[in-house]
């Protein structure tokens, strides 16, 4: 919960005001300009796009609900439908901007519902909210090229370096908030305090960079050489290294392992097609999917035993690949 209910747009007053928007730095910073745009929000909830529809279903009936940089899923979509129609059918609304490739079906299912979806896939999720709901300043531009400099894999702009490493240095709801709520007030310099994390999460980021150097399992699946890793829950740097483990291993594909998902990464093989076989989605060089192995597997990996969770996901995304062939 963040506080009691507050300013709604176009002077209509609804029971919550709920955001719904990624866990990295582009969904953070979406989140950042919506609260500038709405002034305050009764709830924030910050989910993968696999859990999406499990969120939504924690959201009140008649709520005003802003959903960002989470695209749409074919596993879970006739889901996150379903919970559209019920928000929007009690009198609610909902606002979705997005960046991520959309197949053409699913922008008519969503937008059947009567969402306000806006898909925009020039920019990152943050230029989707502050074009669409007009929002401008130093600020502002500062923290949209920043996300979107990550995001798009572009690396070109510093500020999203330290950005970036800033918002990801935790994990956990109450690190998400606090920088969404620093991100809100942000006037386009760093201040001590992003730079003072920064350098802690600098020394942070070169210990899992020799753990994942270490771990790493690498396969070849015809051509495509694949390099695989099992994420830490502690650990919030899967674009930095899957970028170094691409480089370290000269590989075609980084697959980055969750206890529930898989981030893909790649600058030369489209992902997406990947991620999508899987029911999952994204882009052409980032994307990501939900991937349960069996419950004995996951069990072992709870126990730290995590060589039979990576190797039965490096078999199945090894069968899509194949299937490209």
């Amino acid at each position: 919960m963040m506080g009691t209910a507050c300013r709604n747009v176009g002077n209509e007053q609804r029971s919550e005001v709920v955001i719904v928007t990624h866990t990295d730095l582009d969904g953070l910073t979406s989140a950042a300009l919506i609260l500038k745009y709405v002034g305050c929000a009764t709830r924030l909830y910050f989910a993968q796009p696999h859990q999406l529809y499990a969120v939504l279903n924690k959201v009140p009936n008649k709520a005003c609900v802003y959903i960002a940089d989470l695209g749409a899923n074919a596993s879970t979509l006739p889901k996150v439908v379903k919970q559209l129609n019920r928000i929007i059918s009690s009198g609610g609304r909902v606002m979705w901007f997005d960046h991520h490739i959309w197949d053409e079906e699913w922008i008519k299912i969503v937008r059947s519902t009567g969402t306000d979806l806006y898909v925009d896939r020039s920019t990152c999720a943050s230029g989707v909210v502050a074009n669409h709901l007009g929002l401008r300043g130093e600020g502002v531009d500062v923290l949209v090229r920043a996300a979107c400099s990550i995001d798009l894999w572009r690396f070109d702009y510093w500020p999203g370096n330290f950005l970036a490493r800033y918002a990801g240095f935790r994990g956990g709801y109450d690190w998400k908030k606090h920088v969404v709520m620093k991100l809100r007030e942000f006037s386009g310099a760093l201040d001590d305090e992003v730079r003072e994390v920064v350098e802690r999460a600098v020394s942070n980021e070169l210990r899992v960079f020799s753990k994942a150097i270490s771990e790493a399992v690498v396969t070849e699946v015809g051509n495509v050489k694949v390099v695989a890793y099992f994420k830490g829950s502690e650990e919030h740097l899967t674009s930095y290294v899957a970028n170094m483990l691409l480089s370290r291993f000269q590989a075609d594909i980084a697959v980055i392992v969750r206890y529930g998902s898989v981030s893909l990464r790649s600058r030369t093989f489209n992902v997406r097609e990947i991620a999508k076989a899987l029911g999952g989605g994204g882009h052409p060089q980032a994307a990501g999917a939900p991937l349960k192995p069996p419950f004995y597997i996951r069990l072992l990996s709870l126990l730290g035993i995590k060589r039979f969770h990576l190797n039965w996901c490096i078999k199945r995304i090894s069968e899509v690949i194949k299937s490209y062939s």
